[in-house]
C-alpha cells in the first residue's frame, strides 16, 4: 500500500498529474489507468521521456529499478485517493458545487462556473470529464487560490455518484432533472432516482446545501428530507425566472423583469439557466454580471451547438441521445424559422428493456410532427419505422446518409444532426454543400 503521504508530497513537487502520455505537463504526475482497450501501464516508459517526473502503475511487469517507478496495487484507487486527500486540505467549508442528473448537468455546470467566475477564482469539470477519473482530476487542480469548484458528476450504475461524493466532499449540489438514461445498467427509472439521490444523501449527511427545481416533481419525492433547500424558479422560490420567448434561442425574465437573450436551443435549458442563477444570487454574486454571463455563453462540443451556413441552419446536438434530449432536439428543430426541415437522427443507445418503447415512441413523434425529411441510421430505428411514411427514411450506415446528403442542393433548410455519442453525427453536417 502506497504511503498516500508521501505520494502527496511529490503531487505538490509536480505541480499536476496526467493520465495520457501525449499530452502531459513536464514534470507532471504519470497516472497508468487502464481502459477497456487499453493498459495505461504500456505507456509509463513514454511518460517520463516526455518529461514527467515519477509514474505510477499497478503491472509489474514494467517497473525499473529507479525512483520514478512507484508500484500501487489498483492505479484509479490510488488517483482517488489522493484526489481525495489533496481536497481534505482544503477543509469541510470549502465550496463544492456537485452537480449530477440524467440530462443537462454539462451545460448547468457551465453556466454555474461561467456565473461564479465573475466573482471567485472558479474552477470546474474540464468538458464532460465526469466520471470518477474526472473527478478526481478536477480535485487535483484546486491550487491554493482557487475559491470554490464547481464538479460534475456522471452515473451509470447505483454506487458511482456515492463514490464520487465520497471523495470530493461537496457542500452544495443540485441535480438537474431525473430520465430514462443508462437503464442497461439502471434498471428502470425508479433506480435512476435512487443512483442520482445519492447526491442528496451525502448533503443530507453532511449538512450540505441543496438547490431544488420545485416544478419537478419527481425530485421533490427525494427533496423532503430537506427543510430549506434553495429553490427555483417559480415566483414564490429563493430565485425565480421564466422563459419569455424561443426564437429560436431561448429568452428568459427574472422577478425583477431583466431579460436574458441567451444562446442556448431548447425549452428545458430555462431550469439550467435558473439554476445557474439561484446558485449566483446565494453566493452574492452581483446580478447583473450574472445576467452578462449567461448572455455571453455559447454552447459548443456538439451540445445544442447553432451553426448557420448560407442558408441553412444546423442543430449539432450528438454528444448523447436520451430520449428526453432528442425529444427536446426535436422541438428546437420545429422553432427554427426555415422553409424546410431535415432530422438526421442514429439510434439511442443503454435503454435496456425500454430500448423498443422509447425508439417507437420518437418515431411517432417524427411522424406526426412537421418534419419534411427524416434520416435515420442504426436498426433500431429501423426496425421501429416500419410501415411509416414516406418522409421516414433509413439507412444501413452513416456514409449511406452521407452520399444522400451530399446529392441534394439544400436551401433554407433546418437541420438536427442527433445520435449517441458513438455515431458521430456531427460528421454528416459536412456533407452537405457549404455554399447551400
Amino acid at each position: 500500500m502506497v504511503d498516500i503521504q508521501l505520494l502527496y508530497k511529490k503531487y505538490l513537487m509536480a505541480g499536476s498529474v496526467a493520465i495520457d502520455s501525449r499530452n502531459l505537463l513536464p514534470g507532471s504526475l504519470f497516472f497508468a489507468i487502464r481502459g477497456e482497450r487499453f493498459n495505461g501501464n504500456a505507456f509509463a516508459a513514454n511518460a517520463l521521456a516526455k518529461g514527467a517526473s515519477g509514474v505510477i502503475i499497478d503491472d509489474s511487469n514494467y517497473l525499473k529499478p529507479t525512483p520514478e517507478y512507484i508500484l500501487v496495487k489498483d492505479v484509479l484507487a490510488t488517483l482517488q485517493a489522493l484526489a481525495g486527500y489533496h481536497r481534505l486540505q482544503y477543509g469541510p467549508h470549502f465550496p463544492i458545487i456537485a452537480i449530477t442528473g440524467s440530462y443537462g448537468k454539462t451545460t448547468t455546470k457551465e453556466l454555474i462556473y461561467q456565473v461564479l467566475s465573475t466573482t471567485y477564482k472558479t474552477i470546474a469539470t474540464q468538458g464532460n470529464l465526469n466520471t470518477s477519473i474526472g473527478v478526481a482530476l478536477t480535485l487535483l487542480s484546486i491550487r491554493p487560490d482557487t475559491e470554490m469548484a464547481v464538479i460534475e458528476m456522471g452515473a451509470s450504475q447505483l454506487g458511482d455518484i456515492a463514490g464520487c461524493c465520497k471523495m470530493a466532499q461537496p457542500t452544495h449540489g443540485l441535480i438537474t432533472t431525473i430520465g430514462e438514461a443508462h437503464l442497461d445498467r439502471f434498471g428502470n427509472l425508479e433506480e435512476v432516482l435512487k443512483g442520482k439521490g445519492e447526491l442528496y444523501d451525502h448533503l443530507d449527511a453532511t449538512h450540505g446545501v441543496l438547490f431544488l427545481n420545485t416544478l419537478d416533481p419527481m425530485l421533490g419525492t427525494i427533496a423532503n428530507k430537506f427543510s430549506t433547500p434553495i429553490t427555483y424558479p417559480q415566483e414564490t422560490d429563493y430565485y425565480t425566472l421564466k422563459l419569455v420567448d424561443q426564437n429560436p434561442h431561448l429568452v428568459v425574465q427574472s422577478r425583477n423583469d431583466r431579460t436574458i437573450h441567451t444562446h442556448l436551443l431548447g425549452e428545458p435549458h430555462t431550469y439550467n439557466v435558473a439554476a445557474s442563477l439561484c446558485i449566483a444570487k446565494y453566493f452574492n454574486v452581483p446580478m447583473e454580471l450574472a445576467y452578462q454571463a449567461i448572455e455571453k455563453y455559447v454552447p459548443a462540443d456538439k451540445r445544442m451547438e447553432f451553426v448557420c451556413r448560407g442558408s441553412n441552419q444546423y442543430i449539432i446536438d450528438s454528444y448523447n441521445a436520451s430520449p428526453a434530449s432528442v425529444e427536446a432536439a426535436l422541438d428546437a428543430l420545429l422553432r427554427l424559422k426555415v422553409a424546410y426541415r431535415v432530422v438526421v437522427l442514429s439510434d439511442m443507445a443503454a435503454l435496456g428493456k425500454r430500448t423498443t418503447f422509447w425508439h417507437e415512441r420518437i418515431i411517432k413523434k417524427l411522424y406526426t410532427s412537421n418534419f419534411d425529411e427524416v434520416l435515420l441510421c442504426g436498426p433500431l430505428f429501423t426496425m421501429a419505422s416500419k410501415g411509416i411514411g414516406l418522409t421516414i427514411k433509413c439507412f444501413d450506415s452513416k456514409e449511406a446518409i452521407w452520399d444522400h446528403l451530399h446529392h441534394i442542393n439544400y436551401q433554407h433548410t433546418g437541420f438536427l444532426f442527433k445520435g449517441s455519442h458513438s455515431w458521430a453525427m456531427h460528421t454528416l453536417v459536412n456533407a452537405i454543400n457549404p455554399l447551400a
